[in-house]
């Protein structure tokens, strides 16, 4: 492109210091003007001009869940096993190479019930750099605690998007693994409104259970969680709080166990994408579930229908110069050889193609 720009600049430079002497006809009058207007375009190209002006753009905060969960390898790439974090990070960093310039993107990190958010939001191609060295380096050893709480995670989320941004969407990537399994009693209430705050849930993996590995220092596998491992968490909830009446009769949940049963904890080793769980947390929230296959791209969700953002942005004014100079110089050969035997060839044999159709 620009060994294309060279030639058009100088060929315009020699045409403009020898072209002016003389009257010249009207033909050779438009095509100085063609070359003129094509020169200034391309000039202007060289020194990239920009300029603020309202862009459609899009403010996401993407939110990754790095619990132990996700290091599941139950997606599968060119032939080879990949963990669910790995495919959430590679479709964030991808939907960070589509967004227009202007957008700003926030980051942050899911375990336990919580939310950190690593990066605020940031102009993505300003900062593109550092968004997507932020997104690569997202590790489960960044994790501070092993438990998942996937309703106060998203909940948390929710809550920070509005001081993030007023048009800030949030997109949760997570399988919906709840560990150790919880007491469905015991879930918390959203207290936002439904559809406040607009993004996606994106389920993670697969629905058929895999075994949860552990990985070393290395990332190595050195083993698998076992049932024996999960039950010793079995007991761990909050107390149902009882009447007065019902304590007097004997009933004490002082000693009691509060886990969620035998019957959640036998697979609870185990880990499977939970599209139950996940597409009721969309349907409280009023965010979209979607499912992230290999093919799938999360960077058609982020610039889709009613995500977008109108706001005033640093536009680079390039590719609207350059079609203009594209056409005006298609007109400067156009006019040009317009006189050409090869020019009146071609227009006799269109004339006669159009004839014989008719």
């Amino acid at each position: 492109m620009q060994l294309w720009f060279l030639t058009a600049w100088r060929a315009s430079l020699n045409t403009l210091a020898g072209g002016w002497s003389g009257e010249g006809s009207r033909l050779q009058a438009w095509r100085k003007v063609c070359l003129i207007v094509t020169f200034v375009l391309l000039t202007t190209i060289l020194f990239r001009p920009h300029l603020m002006l309202p862009n459609r753009v899009y403010d996401w905060y993407f939110v990754v869940d790095i619990t132990q969960s996700m290091n599941v390898p139950d997606y599968q790439v060119a032939g080879k096993s990949v963990s669910r974090l790995q495919i959430a990070k590679q479709s964030i960093r991808k939907t960070l190479s589509a967004l227009p310039c202007g957008s700003r993107v926030a980051l942050g990190m899911f375990t336990e019930r919580n939310v950190v958010n690593v990066v605020e939001p940031v102009e993505v191609c300003a900062h593109f750099a550092a968004l997507d060295q932020t997104v690569a380096s997202m590790d489960w050893r960044m994790a501070w605690a092993a438990d998942s709480f996937i309703a106060h995670g998203l909940y948390n989320a929710l809550e920070q998007a509005p001081e993030l941004g007023k048009q800030i969407r949030v997109m949760f990537f997570t399988d919906g693994q709840q560990a150790p399994p919880a007491n469905p009693k015991y879930m918390p209430g959203y207290a936002g409104k439904p559809g406040d705050v607009q993004g996606y849930l994106v389920g993670m993996g697969k629905p058929v259970a895999s075994k949860i590995p552990k990985l070393d220092e290395k990332n190595a596998v050195s083993g698998y969680w076992e049932q024996e491992e999960v039950q010793r968490f079995g007991n761990f909830g909050m107390a149902e709080t009882l009447s007065v009446l019902a304590m007097e009769q004997g009933q004490h949940d002082r000693n009691a166990g509060h886990g969620p049963g035998t019957d959640l904890l036998s697979n609870a080793h185990l880990s499977a994408l939970d599209e139950q769980n996940l597409q009721r947390l969309a349907n409280t929230t009023g965010l979209n579930y979607v499912r992230l296959e290999p093919s799938a791209q999360s960077s058609s969700w982020a610039t889709g229908l009613g995500m977008t953002a109108w706001r005033w942005a640093d536009t680079d004014l390039r590719p609207w110069l350059a079609v203009p100079a594209i056409v005006c110089w298609l007109l400067y050969l156009l006019l040009t050889f317009s006189g050409s035997r090869w020019v009146k060839w071609l227009a006799r044999r269109w004339s006669g193609i159009r004839l014989r159709s008719h």
